[in-house]
């Protein structure tokens, strides 16, 4: 009776677990450090018009930036106007409610 219970356990919480790390690897940011530009790339169900975007310096401040839609999976955000340094790319998924934080460098 244990092992059957500890076996029922284990099929329950080992999908939500999986869908947990599959979650947090869906969004790809390359290249890193960048140049002129960086791709967004989501590996998921969800598009780009799912996320809201914005660019923050490492002290806090709000960048502008122009962006390029190259599918409904991917984005091109261009750093020209960027001063070289550290920045966070924060999405914020509207169906979900979940915020996301990448780092990446323009050099």
């Amino acid at each position: 009776m244990n092992r059957l219970l500890i076996f029922v356990l284990f099929l329950i919480s080992t999908p939500v677990f999986s869908q947990e790390i599959n979650e947090k690897r869906s969004i790809e940011l390359y290249p890193n450090p960048a140049s002129e530009f960086i791709n967004l790339k989501l590996n998921s169900n969800f598009k780009i018009d799912d996320y809201d975007l914005s660019i923050h310096s490492l002290i806090g401040n709000q960048m502008n930036f122009n962006k390029e839609i190259i599918s409904d999976n991917e984005l091109r955000i261009f750093l020209e106007e960027f001063n070289n340094g550290y920045y966070f790319l924060i999405l914020d998924n509207t169906i979900l409610d979940k915020r996301e934080i990448i780092k990446f460098s323009k050099n």
